[in-house]
């Protein structure tokens, strides 16, 4: 809880009245302050997302090219590279 006590940033949040009684309840439920709570979802979501392998993100691009393994940003820019040269040589 020292950590707590050292936070000067302040986050607002507009959230429908519906949506901050389910936050309540859950909060409630595991025995946890409203702020508690909300930090350690964003904590958590934070972490995941961090966590997870980056996907590929050039949806245009996606499935336009059958590098025969799997595709993702930097195969695609070498394969588009690589084309690119050749058909300009």
């Amino acid at each position: 809880m020292d950590n707590i006590k050292r936070m000067p940033n302040v986050l607002t949040v507009r959230l429908p009245s519906s949506l901050l009684a389910k936050v309540d309840r859950k909060a409630a439920a595991l025995g946890r302050a409203r702020a508690e709570h909300v930090r350690q979802v964003l904590e958590a979501d934070v972490a995941a997302s961090a966590a997870k392998s980056k996907r590929f993100v050039c949806l245009s691009l996606k499935g336009r090219y059958a590098l025969g393994r799997g595709s993702d940003n930097a195969a695609v820019r070498r394969a588009l590279a690589r084309r690119a040269y050749e058909e300009n040589r």
